[in-house]
Protein backbone atom coordinates (compact mmCIF):
# COMPACT_ATOMS: atom_id res chain seq x y z
CA UNK A 1 0.00 0.00 0.00
CA UNK A 2 1.32 3.42 -0.91
CA UNK A 3 0.56 6.33 1.37
CA UNK A 4 0.95 9.89 0.21
CA UNK A 5 1.45 12.09 3.23
CA UNK A 6 0.55 15.20 1.26
CA UNK A 7 -2.98 13.84 1.08
CA UNK A 8 -3.08 13.34 4.84
CA UNK A 9 -5.86 15.35 6.47
CA UNK A 10 -3.55 16.03 9.43
CA UNK A 11 -0.30 17.81 8.67
CA UNK A 12 1.19 16.61 11.95
CA UNK A 13 0.58 13.00 10.85
CA UNK A 14 3.09 13.37 8.01
CA UNK A 15 6.34 11.45 8.39
CA UNK A 16 9.45 13.33 9.35
CA UNK A 17 11.76 14.03 6.43
CA UNK A 18 15.45 13.62 7.19
CA UNK A 19 17.68 16.53 6.25
CA UNK A 20 19.29 16.05 2.84
CA UNK A 21 22.89 14.93 3.14
CA UNK A 22 25.40 15.97 0.50
CA UNK A 23 25.75 13.32 -2.19
CA UNK A 24 29.10 11.49 -2.01
CA UNK A 25 30.09 11.92 -5.65
CA UNK A 26 33.74 11.15 -6.34
CA UNK A 27 36.10 11.22 -9.31
CA UNK A 28 35.76 7.99 -11.26
CA UNK A 29 39.19 8.07 -12.89
CA UNK A 30 41.02 6.27 -10.04
CA UNK A 31 38.32 3.58 -9.93
CA UNK A 32 38.61 3.11 -13.67
CA UNK A 33 42.37 2.73 -13.37
CA UNK A 34 42.02 0.20 -10.53
CA UNK A 35 39.61 -1.96 -12.51
CA UNK A 36 41.70 -1.64 -15.68
CA UNK A 37 44.71 -2.98 -13.76
CA UNK A 38 42.61 -5.80 -12.31
CA UNK A 39 41.11 -6.64 -15.71
CA UNK A 40 44.52 -6.63 -17.36
CA UNK A 41 45.66 -9.37 -14.96
CA UNK A 42 42.38 -11.29 -14.99
CA UNK A 43 42.79 -14.88 -16.11
CA UNK A 44 39.58 -16.48 -14.87
CA UNK A 45 35.98 -16.21 -15.92
CA UNK A 46 34.98 -14.78 -12.51
CA UNK A 47 37.69 -12.13 -12.58
CA UNK A 48 36.63 -11.04 -16.06
CA UNK A 49 32.98 -10.96 -14.96
CA UNK A 50 33.95 -8.80 -11.98
CA UNK A 51 35.86 -6.38 -14.20
CA UNK A 52 33.01 -6.29 -16.69
CA UNK A 53 30.42 -5.56 -13.97
CA UNK A 54 32.67 -2.87 -12.47
CA UNK A 55 33.01 -1.15 -15.84
CA UNK A 56 29.23 -1.35 -16.31
CA UNK A 57 28.82 0.29 -12.88
CA UNK A 58 31.29 3.01 -13.83
CA UNK A 59 29.45 3.60 -17.11
CA UNK A 60 26.14 3.98 -15.27
CA UNK A 61 27.72 6.37 -12.76
CA UNK A 62 29.12 8.45 -15.60
CA UNK A 63 25.64 8.53 -17.17
CA UNK A 64 24.18 9.70 -13.85
CA UNK A 65 26.82 12.40 -13.52
CA UNK A 66 26.24 13.49 -17.12
CA UNK A 67 22.47 13.72 -16.49
CA UNK A 68 23.14 15.70 -13.32
CA UNK A 69 25.39 18.22 -15.04
CA UNK A 70 23.99 18.43 -18.57
CA UNK A 71 21.89 20.38 -18.62
CA UNK A 72 22.44 21.29 -15.00
CA UNK A 73 18.95 21.63 -13.56
CA UNK A 74 18.37 24.51 -11.21
CA UNK A 75 15.38 24.46 -8.93
CA UNK A 76 13.27 27.53 -9.74
CA UNK A 77 12.82 30.16 -7.03
CA UNK A 78 9.11 29.26 -6.93
CA UNK A 79 10.06 25.83 -5.58
CA UNK A 80 11.60 27.44 -2.54
CA UNK A 81 8.42 29.23 -1.54
CA UNK A 82 5.77 26.60 -2.27
CA UNK A 83 5.38 22.93 -2.90
CA UNK A 84 7.08 21.77 -6.09
CA UNK A 85 4.19 19.34 -6.57
CA UNK A 86 2.00 22.36 -7.39
CA UNK A 87 4.57 23.95 -9.72
CA UNK A 88 4.86 22.25 -13.16
CA UNK A 89 8.36 23.65 -13.83
CA UNK A 90 9.66 22.33 -10.53
CA UNK A 91 7.94 19.01 -10.98
CA UNK A 92 9.59 18.55 -14.39
CA UNK A 93 12.98 18.86 -12.66
CA UNK A 94 11.83 16.22 -10.21
CA UNK A 95 11.11 13.91 -13.14
CA UNK A 96 14.51 14.72 -14.68
CA UNK A 97 16.22 13.52 -11.49
CA UNK A 98 14.60 10.12 -11.97
CA UNK A 99 16.99 9.40 -14.85
CA UNK A 100 19.89 10.05 -12.49
CA UNK A 101 18.42 7.83 -9.77
CA UNK A 102 17.72 5.09 -12.33
CA UNK A 103 21.34 5.14 -13.56
CA UNK A 104 22.59 5.02 -9.96
CA UNK A 105 20.31 2.05 -9.23
CA UNK A 106 21.80 0.19 -12.18
CA UNK A 107 25.30 1.09 -11.00
CA UNK A 108 24.56 -0.30 -7.53
CA UNK A 109 23.38 -3.57 -9.07
CA UNK A 110 26.56 -3.79 -11.15
CA UNK A 111 28.74 -3.12 -8.10
CA UNK A 112 27.01 -6.02 -6.36
CA UNK A 113 27.55 -8.26 -9.40
CA UNK A 114 31.25 -7.34 -9.38
CA UNK A 115 31.54 -8.17 -5.68
CA UNK A 116 29.72 -11.46 -6.16
CA UNK A 117 32.07 -12.46 -8.99
CA UNK A 118 35.04 -11.54 -6.80
CA UNK A 119 33.68 -13.71 -3.99
CA UNK A 120 33.37 -16.59 -6.47
CA UNK A 121 36.91 -15.87 -7.67
CA UNK A 122 38.20 -15.92 -4.08
CA UNK A 123 36.69 -19.39 -3.64
CA UNK A 124 38.58 -20.79 -6.65
CA UNK A 125 41.98 -22.43 -6.14
CA UNK A 126 44.94 -20.93 -7.98
CA UNK A 127 45.52 -22.84 -11.21
CA UNK A 128 49.30 -22.67 -11.39
CA UNK A 129 52.48 -21.27 -9.94
CA UNK A 130 52.25 -18.53 -12.58
CA UNK A 131 48.89 -17.40 -11.09
CA UNK A 132 50.51 -17.17 -7.65
CA UNK A 133 53.33 -15.00 -9.00
CA UNK A 134 51.01 -12.68 -10.92
CA UNK A 135 48.75 -12.02 -7.94
CA UNK A 136 49.17 -8.34 -7.13
CA UNK A 137 49.12 -7.44 -3.42
CA UNK A 138 47.42 -4.11 -4.19
CA UNK A 139 44.59 -5.99 -5.87
CA UNK A 140 44.08 -8.53 -3.08
CA UNK A 141 40.61 -10.02 -3.56
CA UNK A 142 39.33 -9.56 -0.02
CA UNK A 143 40.28 -5.89 -0.04
CA UNK A 144 38.82 -5.45 -3.51
CA UNK A 145 35.55 -7.12 -2.45
CA UNK A 146 35.21 -4.73 0.48
CA UNK A 147 36.07 -1.75 -1.70
CA UNK A 148 33.58 -2.84 -4.36
CA UNK A 149 30.79 -3.20 -1.80
CA UNK A 150 31.68 0.24 -0.40
CA UNK A 151 31.19 1.66 -3.91
CA UNK A 152 27.71 0.13 -3.89
CA UNK A 153 26.96 1.84 -0.56
CA UNK A 154 28.32 5.14 -1.91
CA UNK A 155 26.11 4.95 -5.01
CA UNK A 156 23.02 4.19 -2.90
CA UNK A 157 23.95 7.15 -0.64
CA UNK A 158 23.95 9.43 -3.69
CA UNK A 159 20.54 8.09 -4.76
CA UNK A 160 19.23 8.54 -1.20
CA UNK A 161 20.50 12.11 -1.15
CA UNK A 162 18.68 12.86 -4.42
CA UNK A 163 15.48 11.23 -3.14
CA UNK A 164 15.66 13.28 0.08
CA UNK A 165 16.16 16.44 -1.96
CA UNK A 166 13.12 15.55 -4.06
CA UNK A 167 10.96 15.05 -0.98
CA UNK A 168 12.09 18.34 0.54
CA UNK A 169 11.37 20.15 -2.72
CA UNK A 170 7.99 18.51 -3.18
CA UNK A 171 6.87 18.96 0.41
CA UNK A 172 8.75 21.90 1.93
CA UNK A 173 6.18 22.31 4.69
CA UNK A 174 7.25 18.94 6.07
CA UNK A 175 10.92 19.80 6.49
CA UNK A 176 13.42 18.26 8.88
CA UNK A 177 11.17 19.02 11.87
CA UNK A 178 8.38 17.03 10.27
CA UNK A 179 5.73 19.65 11.06
CA UNK A 180 3.82 21.83 8.70
CA UNK A 181 5.18 25.35 8.81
Amino acid sequence: MTTFFAASPHADAAPQLPPAQPAPWMPLGPLTELWAAFGKEATSRQALLAASAAFAALADEREALHNLNWPAPIWPQSALSRSAAADPASFSLFVTQEAIIDALSRAAIHWFEAARALVEQAGQPLMSERDEQSASPELELETLIGYTLSQRVRVWAIAHSLLSEQMQRLFPAHGPGGEAQ
